[in-house]
């Protein structure tokens, strides 16, 4: 592990979130132990003109860079020491009037300190923490001793980021991942599959479009005609466009051009992140089939018990699956790949610009599973009119 600086933060710099200027005076170095292998993080300190101060945490996953900003907050409901210690995994709290659940617990170490830490953190202290969370709200409260803070926390795209502080885009490449641990948590990726496992599943699907690449029935009489892949079309949407749906402003801030390979059929589509006001990120697919006048707006999912991605794999077409309520029969299993990137990213990519996934359907949602060999993406999505959305993005004439 090295300690240098991962990004292109550097202490002195000025960035202002939520309107108010924060100056960056110091990094923490941070990391936890899971199955003997220790997962770093970084922790910058963010410090106001009025004396108080945020954490701006940066986070390498399997599946990219992850951004989270946190502030302390004075609960309503408070918790001791001993109070939190006895929290578990699944428990549901209440901080400030709204239930949450525990979703994770563990514990920190100091690794290294560069410019100011926080008040009272030195190298090699040791914290228990637990995170919790209910829609987009995120809790963590931190205890070492007898001392307990709370924390409010918010995930930022990392054009939110670059934009806070002034700095030009970075090259286009799509990344996420897990939602948070501790002040920035462990991304470890951890998924059971390997590059094995991705490596056998691509040959299964390679061998399944050749032997039933033809109207899925198996021959020796003849070769299977080839797949023709149907092109996805001019892009409908100008990355850099704002506009309103249901209540909420985004800004689109990235798009890709994805090839989706299924059995006997292969096709491109078009993809874009849509970012809200606070950094929260959508994913848009301008229809799921060719052909398709309703698009799907995909919102990330947090399961407290995540199916691995080797459980995944196992799905077969018209197999049950139900993750966190959303789900419904499996209608479609494919391989996809980005072919042309723009913009930020999406933050919907397990690790890498091929993966593999499945669309499962009921008659309320749709369950979009995607991951590679590390890491595992989960999105719920609700179907809307195409043309509509285009229209609340519609780029006024002259920009």
């Amino acid at each position: 592990m090295s300690y240098e600086i991962p990004t292109r933060l550097r202490i002195g710099m000025h960035a202002n979130f939520g309107g108010k200027d924060y100056r960056l005076v110091g990094r923490v170095v941070m990391g936890e132990t899971e199955d003997r292998d220790t997962y770093y993080w970084n922790e910058f300190n963010l410090m106001a003109k009025d004396g108080s101060y945020a954490d701006l945490v940066y986070e390498e996953t399997g599946r990219g860079g992850e951004w989270r900003l946190f502030t302390l907050f004075e609960p309503e409901y408070p918790l001791t020491a001993a109070d939190a210690a006895t929290k578990r995994v699944g428990d549901r709290l209440n901080l400030t009037g709204e239930d949450v659940r525990i979703t994770l617990r563990s514990s920190s170490r100091v690794y290294r300190i560069e410019g100011e830490a926080p008040e009272g953190v030195e190298v090699g202290d040791v914290a228990n923490y637990f995170n919790a969370e209910a829609g987009s709200i995120m809790q963590v409260v931190s205890w070492t001793g007898d001392e307990v803070e709370f924390y409010n926390g918010v995930n930022l795209a990392r054009g939110v980021v670059n934009a806070a502080f002034n700095l030009p885009p970075e090259p286009a490449g799509f990344g996420g991942g897990k939602l948070f641990s501790s002040l920035g948590g462990s991304g470890s990726g951890n998924y059971d599959s390997g590059v094995k496992f991705l490596l056998k599943g691509a040959a299964v699907l390679v061998l399944f479009l050749i032997v039933f690449g033809r109207n899925f029935s198996c021959s020796t009489d003849y070769e299977a005609a080839p797949v023709k892949k149907i092109p996805a079309g001019p892009p409908p949407l100008v990355v850099g466009a704002s506009g309103k749906w249901k209540d909420v402003n985004y800004r689109i801030t990235g798009h890709a051009l994805v090839e989706v390979n299924e059995v006997g059929q292969s096709f491109e589509r078009h993809e874009y992140q849509l970012a809200d006001d606070y950094g929260k990120t959508d994913l848009l697919v301008c229809g799921l089939k060719p052909g398709d006048k309703d698009w799907t707006l995909f919102t990330p999912l947090a399961p407290l018990v995540p199916p691995s991605a080797k459980e995944c794999a196992a799905k077969k077409a018209g197999d049950a699956v139900n993750v966190d309520g959303v789900g419904g029969p499996v209608r479609e299993i494919f391989l996809c790949s980005q072919r042309q990137l723009e913009g930020q990213g999406a933050g919907d990519w397990p690790d890498s610009r091929q993966c593999f996934g499945y669309l499962a359907q009921s008659d309320y949602d749709s369950l979009l599973v995607r991951w590679s060999s590390r890491a595992i993406s989960y999105r719920r999505g609700l179907k809307i009119p195409g043309s509509t959305f285009t229209a609340a993005f519609a780029v006024p004439p002259g920009k």
